[in-house]
């Protein structure tokens, strides 16, 4: 299947439809449905690893929230969790992917975890840099990207954190295309992706982790200085009741665009762990 027949627009109702990548999966073999986070789409999967993951025998679905990419959305859209985890479990649902592993980046593991406690069915999960408590630290960083979105946009957003999101080896591949000497453009407060940052404000994140009872592959890069509380991410792994840990130590928050080739090994590795592979 070409990548253009697999592409499509899933129709919620008049006004909105969910673009989605799916080209599927060989009997037998498991199918990874790509969560974004929230300044993620399509693109960041479909570049390289999802093509990778389908060299290799896998089906796999990408799709893009409303006020991402190209999922139109009509002015009833909320663009909060709540409405993104819904449109998620409805995606599942009506494309039915065969033997399912969720791939979850950043809160979109948040987003892929709440699913499954929804009713969504997988075989199993994977949290890249998801797991975090609800706390000041949060709360501080969502109010800070919703301003700097305002300030800047999302370029602003990456130049003042990448720092603290990254190692030093992506830091040296970034510099040449980022700190723009001309400055950056403030973003009006009706752009989806500002909208998307104010959303997030209202994420749950102290869930039912030790409801989550299929098997959980937890991915952390040591130098994400942002997000990780180390002492927060052993907890919560601790209470997954099936949980198996893969640490990068000198990667960042995005450990897909950093490590790409070991990314897909550990992918193809868990599906094998959990009998679909």
């Amino acid at each position: 299947m070409s990548l253009s027949d697999a592409t499509q627009f899933l129709q919620l109702d008049a006004e909105n439809a969910i673009h989605l990548i799916h080209p599927p999966a060989p009997a037998g073999k498991a199918s990874f449905v790509f969560f974004n986070s929230m300044g993620a789409n399509t693109a960041v999967w479909e570049d390289v690893l999802a093509p990778a993951l389908r060299e290799n025998g896998f089906g796999t679905l990408s799709f893009d929230y409303r006020g991402q990419g190209q999922t139109r959305f009509g002015p009833e859209a909320t663009l909060t969790p709540a409405e993104i985890i819904a449109d998620s479990r409805t995606v599942i649902d009506r494309i039915a992917p065969q033997e399912p592993i969720l791939v979850g980046l950043s809160i979109g593991g948040l987003f892929a975890a709440s699913a499954l406690l929804g009713g969504a069915q997988a075989r199993g999960l994977v949290l890249i840099n998801t797991l975090r408590k609800q706390n000041a630290q949060v709360e501080w960083i969502n109010t800070l990207e919703a301003r700097l979105i305002g300030m800047g946009g999302m370029p602003l957003v990456l130049d003042v954190l990448r720092p603290v999101l990254s190692g030093v080896d992506q830091l040296e591949k970034l510099r040449a295309t980022h700190l723009p000497e001309d400055g950056y453009t403030p973003w009006p407060a009706d752009h989806p992706r500002r909208r998307l940052a104010e959303g997030v404000k209202q994420a749950q994140w102290d869930i039912p982790w030790q409801d989550l009872s299929l098997p959980v592959l937890v991915m952390t890069g040591l130098q994400d200085r942002l997000f990780r509380i180390q002492k927060d991410v052993d907890e919560l792994t601790a209470r997954l009741p099936d949980a198996r840990t893969v640490t990068y130590d000198e990667g960042g928050h995005s450990l897909h665009a950093e490590y790409p080739d070991r990314f897909v090994a550990d992918l193809i590795r868990f599906a094998g762990e959990t009998g679909v592979g």
